[in-house]
């Protein structure tokens, strides 16, 4: 439109608003007036506020395999109908005879068959899917000569083992499934309880599992990577222990450096939502925030988180345990961050003392979560969903 077309339609504009005020008055003048003013209409009312959220939990239905003892450690959630949890069947939980994989349809969770390699020992401890018919779960196996780490592979049919370096002794924690050809997993080699344990990480390219050296970037000494989590490709990272205190590790694709922490205390699990908001779960609760760790504010609490997950930047769930009511007891907690702090997330109360060992979560706001309960017939699964909050408009 040029600037001669606009003034027309001003000029025209103007016009009619006259046109119209002249026979507004000649309207009133002819029908009287009454000395009253007109009433206002009413102005339409505004929307209601939206009721109030609170997060909160409830226990889903998972599977047990006849009676013998079950104990969930590691979950992940491909669709709001599809996930996966995995850990171990045994009398001794500490040390499980068989592999124990569990499938969510959306409402609840059933048994899954797949091999148990090791002759005394078979035990998952984490899961990740690249893709629904891409799916990794680590741990470990032992046939008489002491622990091995264990890689397990589902490709949309059979859950299969994957051949690893034969020179490895020791134990997989934590797995980041990023495509089909670019998984990492983490753990430790050698022996923990004459602590010889050394950090471990290694690199699937789609063809076979390779070594990742990173002794020299978390230093000598005792050392374990207990989980595992990736931004993309180029931004990893992995959190665990060196000599008992937070080790943080990060790689930008090319190679592994340490993200140093003066804080002290444990780090169990870590969530990397963006490359500025990484949040390292544990005793204290950390946060990153792209160039150093700070720890987060959290309401009082005696609970001992090992897990996190993220719907949002803003939502952000951790779970573990509490020592519970009666000695030698623990509860299952769930702790909630919001954009301000970490708060408790209500929920049931469980029969038996339960602890909930992994969560994940998605951006459609489904939270899961899986562990167990000793109650007085043995060691049962349990797993929980998360009711979460919308963001605020």
């Amino acid at each position: 439109m040029n600037s001669v077309q606009r003034r027309g339609l001003v000029n025209a504009a103007v016009a009619a608003v006259a046109t119209f005020a002249i026979g507004s008055a000649v309207v009133f003048a002819t029908s009287g007036s009454t000395g009253e003013a007109t009433p206002e209409p009413s102005p339409t009312a505004s929307a209601s506020p939206p009721p109030p959220c609170t997060p909160r939990w409830d226990v889903v239905r998972s599977a047990n395999r006849s009676e013998e003892p079950t104990t969930l450690l590691g979950v992940t959630v491909v669709t709001a109908s599809e996930a996966w949890a995995v850990g171990g069947i045994g009398q001794d939980p500490d040390a499980p005879t068989a592999i124990a994989i569990q499938r969510w349809d959306g409402n609840k969770w059933s048994p899954v068959e797949a091999p148990s390699p090791g002759s005394f020992v078979n035990e998952l401890r984490a899961v990740d899917a690249a893709e629904p018919n891409d799916v990794w779960a680590v741990g470990r196996t032992d046939s008489g000569f002491g622990d091995d780490p264990l890689a397990m592979h589902y490709d949309g049919s059979a859950w299969t083992e994957s051949e690893l370096p034969g020179d490895i002794h020791g134990v997989l924690n934590g797995v980041a499934a990023i495509s089909p050809t670019d998984v990492w997993v983490v753990g430790f080699s050698g022996d923990p309880d004459v602590s010889l344990e050394r950090a471990l990480v290694l690199h699937w390219d789609g063809s076979a599992w390779a070594t990742v050296e990173v002794g020299k970037t978390i230093g000598g000494g005792k050392a374990a990577l207990e989980d595992i989590a990736a931004v993309s490709p180029t931004d990893l990272w992995a959190v665990g222990y060196h000599h008992f205190q937070p080790a943080m590790l990060r790689f930008d694709g090319e190679a592994w450096s340490n993200s140093p922490t003066d804080i002290k205390g444990t780090v169990h699990a870590v969530e990397a939502f963006a490359t500025s908001q990484v949040w390292a779960v544990g005793r204290p609760i950390q946060e990153f925030d792209g160039e150093s760790w700070t720890e987060a504010p959290m309401a009082k609490s005696d609970a001992d988180l090992v897990a996190v997950a993220a719907v949002g930047g803003q939502d952000i769930w951790a779970v573990g345990s509490r020592p519970g009511k009666q000695r030698d007891t623990t509860s299952a907690a769930v702790y909630r961050y919001g954009g301000h702090r970490w708060v408790p997330v209500d929920g049931p109360s469980v029969p038996g003392s339960d602890v909930l060992t992994a969560v994940d979560a998605l951006p459609d706001g489904t939270v899961l979560a899986v562990g167990y309960k000793d109650v007085q017939t043995g060691r049962r699964t349990l797993a929980i969903r998360g009711a979460t909050c919308p963001p605020p408009a």
